[in-house]
This record gives C-alpha cells, structure tokens and sequence, in this order.
C-alpha cells in the first residue's frame, strides 16, 4: 500500500511538472505575438513621427508598453519555478519632461530588444516544437483508429523496409494499415515517452534565455540564469548551462558586469545581442548556404546552427565559442568549394557577419589575447582550408576584406573596452574621493562634538570634583558622614571624568587609529558595586543575583549589556523618581539571562524629575536587540520597570 502511494505521488509530481511546462511555453507563444504586433507597429510609428515631435511622445509609450510585457514575462518565469529578481525602473516624474526621460532608462530598450527581437522568434520555435511533438506522440498511438479513413499511399516506409529485410514480394506490406498502424504505435510510444524530457527542455531554454536578457544585477553581485534556475521546480533537471554571469576576468572587462546598483545590466545586453545574431545566422545562414552555395540542406543547416552556437558560447566560454566558430567556417570552406560559383568565398557574408560580432562580443568583455585568438584562429584556419583546395583572386580578395573588417573590429572593441575600463576607473575614484570627503566631515563633526563635551561637560565635572574634594577643608565642621558622602561624590566624579577623557579620545581618532586607551569594560560581576555605589546616593536599593554564572563563562557583550542596562534604569530611577524603592533582579536560567530592574514611586516631595535626553532606554533597547534578545519598559501600578531577557548561547 505504501509503494501504490509512493507511485501514485511520483506520477501527480509527473504530471503537475508537465502541465507547469505546458502551461510556459503555450500561452507565452501567444503573449509573445500579442507583444509583437503591438510593439513593432508602435515603434516604427514613434521612429517615423519623431521628426515631428510626435514620435517624442510615442516613444515613451512603446518602451512602457515593452516593459509591462516583459514584467510580465519574468511574471511567467517566476510562475515557473525560477527565481528571477525584480527589475528596477525609475520613478516616473509628472508632465512632459517626466515622461521624456523614460528615453534615458537603458532597462526599458533592453525590456523592448527582447520582446520584439528575441522573445517572439524564441517562443514560436519553442511553441511549434512542443506542439509538433505533442501531436506526433498523440497521433502515432491513436494512428490505429483515425488512419483507416486516410487514403491509401502508394508505398510506405514500414511496409518498404519490411519487404526489404525479408525478402517479401513487392506490395505485400506497403499496403497494409496493420503494418502502418504497428509502426506509428511505436513511433507515438517514444515521442510520448520523451515529451515530458522534450518539453523540460524547451521550458528551460525559455527560462535561461528569459532570465540572461531580462534579469539584474544586484550591488556586488549579478543575477544569472543558473540563480534563477536554482529554485526551479522540484525534479527539475540540474542546470547544466552555469551561470550567466561573467567570471573574474570578464567582471574585469572594463565595466561589463559592474557591481553596483543598477536596473539593467550589461551581461544582459550581451546574451540579448548574441541571441539576436544566432537567430539571424540561423534563419539567414541556412537558406543561404543551401539555395546560393549549393550545399546540402542538411550540412547547411549544420554549418549555420554552428554558427549560431559559436556567438552564444562565447559570451560564457569563449575558448568553445571560438572552436566552434572555427570549425564552421572550415567546414563552409570545403562544403561550398566546388559550388560556390559567383558568390564570396571562403567568407560568405553571413559567415563574416558573425565572425565580426563573435571578435567584437570577446574584445568587449576578455583581455586583448582572447579578442586575437578569436580574430585568428578562424581566419588562418580558413586560410590553411582554402589553400587546400585552390584560392583565386576573388578568393583572396574575400579572406583580405574578412581579415580587414574583423581586425577593424577588433581594434574597436579593444579600446571600447579599455574606455570602459577608464570609465569604471574613474568612477571607482570618484567614490573613493565621495568617502573620503564623508569622513573628513564626520570626522570635523566628532571633533566639533569633543570641543563641546570638553568646554561644556568636562569642565563642570572638573568643578564638582575639585568641589567635593576639598570640602572637608572648607568646611571643618563637617560630621564623618558628609565627608563620606563628599569622597564618595569626588570619587563617582573622578571616574566620569576617566570615562569623559576616553571617549574625548575616541571621538577624536579616525577608524585606523588604534591610539585610543583600552580600559576593560564593565561586566556582570561588577553589578554589585555598581548599586553599592548609587546606594551612596541616597537611593534604597534591594538586589536579588540567582544562578549567574562567572563573569569569565559569559559572552562579553552580554555582560556588558547586562551591566549598562543596570546603570541607565538605576540613573533613571535616581533622576525621575527620587527617594522612590527600587529592586534589581538577575537571574540566569538554562538558556538566557533574565534581568528585571523596577522602582515605585516618589517619595521625596519638593523635588522635581531632572530633564533626561530620552535616549538612555533606546540604547538599551538597541544593545539587547543586536544580541537577539528581547527588552520591554513601560510605568507599572506603581512605577516604572524595565524588564530584559538576554541569550547566554
């Protein structure tokens, strides 16, 4: 019974992760249409009125449109199980020139290349694929039932080889609807069991393409199709394509795949702009080779799908990219040399075509040696390949403008790419000078602060020491006890005075300067002297410590935590309610520390609250939060209480 449900659950997650892929590539055939036939007529209206100022106004609408249709493409990837980030737009600004500089947002022509060049092409082959296979598996295996109405062929293939490999009598099974009907059950068989692996594929390549043109690149980071495909569906096969996004030295390449906050991203210009030429060379190459150079559809179609590939590949691999490049245009070399008659050869236009954007994809995105390497392996490789089989002038005359063309290619791209690299430079300097700036003001700013606390707070606590220690001096006729209490006022004063001098410091180092004095700072152990001594004060204190464990065995932030969260309720309690009982509870349990810190209410009369900043308990609030643990103040019934459990893991 358990192995039934196991089954049965393996076929539901089967057929839900079909259904999930159906439901990506049919409807986003659809979408891509509507897009494109809304798209394209918008955007040859606004190109033709802009010199009357009225494609000024269209323009902004076409991208707007182009944007909402690739949110909602990223919509119906996410929906898929991919975790694409969210794009960025600029906030739109009201009246004329708000709309205007939606014209400056290289998102939204990024968003409007795709939708009307790439997404349209790539979900009609996928959308027809998926439909042709679908129908190929429904129709074999239903063959038997529809195919007795379809009218007899004169020879069929199964009937053909069965007669062939047994030696039959001509006619004897070509006829025949159960041989036909045998061979296209087995034939739906296979198509049917190879959909759901058909279809995964065909998802994926809608979801790689979708999210290296439409994602983003975050501060630091980029986003990249083996991200977004990292949270694709559960039994999802393992992305095998990588990651997008360019490596150590492609980040390198002069500002490609900048890490900082952007909403477009070059890498994506990059896959848009190779996919775009792949689906030319494919579309434009093939016909070509197979109509003007006499070459075989079959190996025509090979060369241009190499092709294509090769200006793929070498956005991610360029070592493979440039193989493949190569490999097709010596195999365009020695598959047209004999029938190519008046046509350019060995370079054939589309070929060359795609040799200049493949140099120019390296140059701008690789070091120079990349972009040489990818200028002349296919060059001297189709040379070595044309010389085998005879050049002529009109031969060499198509490998010196091949040559010329791509080496003026590669010249640009190099120096694109170092004034990038400038760019970004200047840039990373520019920010550099921008912090620099802000710490010299912060740090004017600090010194300001110290000026203040030294005039102001650190002569008065001078005044107050010097006062409380020459008391017994000025006025002998002082019992035991107020000197007592004097030493103890010249002493609490002395201290702060300490404490003022340290921070004096601090204020006044910068973040390197380690010239600051270390004092060890306070821990829980020292909580008993510390209400010791505002008990000096005047102030009725009972303290209760249960199960607290060594100072040594705690965190040290959390004693210090636990020590300055004593001292602001305990300074609070001395200013805001003056003769008032006070009790102070620490307590440790298995797993936290928990302190409770409540005093009534005043009891002396005649004295007012002294003014507090109000910033002492959101201190405390701030200290406890950043160790994770929880702190909770308010009046009570009777007064007021501070209430904080700290983790001791």
């Amino acid at each position: 019974m358990v192995i039934h449900s196991s089954g049965s659950t393996r076929r539901s997650a089967r057929l839900h992760r079909l259904g999930r892929d159906y439901a990506l590539i049919m409807p986003g055939f659809l979408l891509s249409l509507l897009a494109f036939v809304v798209l394209v007529p918008l955007l040859a209206l606004s190109i033709g009125t802009f010199v009357v100022w009225i494609g000024a106004l269209l323009l902004p609408l076409t991208l707007r449109t182009a944007s909402a249709a690739a949110q909602l493409s990223r919509a119906r990837v996410r929906a898929w199980g991919a975790d694409l980030p969210p794009a960025h737009y600029a906030t739109p600004s009201p009246g004329l020139r708000g709309q205007l500089r939606v014209l400056a947002e290289p998102r939204r022509w990024a968003d409007l290349v795709f939708e009307t060049l790439i997404a349209f092409p790539l979900r009609t082959v996928t959308a027809v694929l998926a439909i042709t296979w679908t129908a190929v598996a429904l129709g074999g295996v239903t063959y038997a039932a529809w195919g007795v109405f379809l009218p007899q062929h004169e020879q069929t293939f199964p009937g053909i080889a069965i007669e062939a490999a047994t030696g039959a009598e001509a006619g004897t099974y070509t006829h025949s609807h159960l041989v036909n009907a045998g061979f296209n059950f087995v034939l739906g068989v296979v198509f049917l069991v190879l959909l759901p692996a058909v279809l995964r594929g065909l998802a994926r390549l809608d979801v790689l393409v979708t999210t290296a043109a439409l994602g983003q690149v975050a501060p630091g980071g980029g986003a990249d199709a083996s991200s977004a495909l990292s949270a694709a569906p559960a039994g999802a096969p393992e992305t095998s394509a990588g990651g997008f996004a360019a490596g150590p030295e492609g980040a390198s390449a002069g500002g490609l795949a900048a890490g900082r906050p952007v909403s477009w991203s070059a890498e994506n210009w990059a896959w848009i702009a190779a996919a775009f030429v792949a689906v030319v060379a494919l579309a434009v190459g093939w016909p070509v080779l197979a109509a003007l150079y006499g070459i075989h559809v079959a190996i025509a179609m090979v060369i241009a799908a190499g092709q294509a590939l090769a200006v793929v590949l070498v956005v991610r691999w360029p070592a493979a990219g440039i193989a493949v490049q190569t490999a097709a245009a010596v195999a365009t070399v020695l598959a047209s040399a004999s029938t190519h008659a008046a046509w350019p050869w060995p370079w054939p236009v589309m070929a060359l075509l795609v040799q200049a954007v493949l140099v120019l994809i390296v140059a701008l995105r690789r070091h120079w040696l990349w972009a040489a390497a990818a200028w002349a392996a296919p060059q001297a490789a189709v040379a070595l390949a044309a010389a085998g089989v005879g050049v002529d002038g009109a031969a060499g005359a198509s490998m010196i403008v091949s040559a010329s063309v791509s080496a003026a290619i590669l010249a640009g791209g190099v120096l694109g790419r170092q004034w990038l690299a400038n760019r970004g430079a200047l840039r990373e300097e520019r920010r550099t000078s921008a912090g620099l700036s802000a710490q010299r003001r912060e740090l004017e700013e600090r010194n300001r602060i110290a000026r203040e606390l030294h005039d102001v707070v650190a002569h008065s606590m001078s005044v107050i020491s010097v006062q409380a220690t020459t008391a017994k001096y000025r006025f002998p006729e002082l019992g035991d006890d107020a000197e007592r209490e004097f030493a103890s006022i010249a002493g609490s004063s002395r201290q702060a005075l300490a404490e003022m001098r340290g921070l004096l410091t601090l204020l006044r180092s910068t973040d390197e300067d380690h010239g600051a004095p270390l004092a060890p700072q306070p821990t829980i152990a020292e909580i008993p002297a510390l209400v010791a001594a505002t008990r000096r004060s005047g102030l009725r204190i009972a303290l209760v410590v249960e199960g607290v464990p060594d100072a040594s065995a705690l965190a040290p932030a959390v004693g210090l935590t636990a020590y300055r969260m004593v001292q602001e309720s305990l300074s609070n309690a001395m200013r805001h309610a003056p003769g008032a009982e006070v009790s102070v509870s620490v307590r440790a349990g298995a797993d936290a520390l928990e302190i409770d810190v409540e005093n009534g209410a005043a009891t002396t009369s005649g004295q007012h609250a002294a003014p507090g900043s109000g910033l002492g308990l959101a201190g405390v609030r701030e200290r406890v939060e950043a160790l994770g643990g929880t702190v909770a103040f308010g009046p009570t019934a009777e007064g007021f209480a501070v209430r904080a459990r700290l983790p001791l893991g």
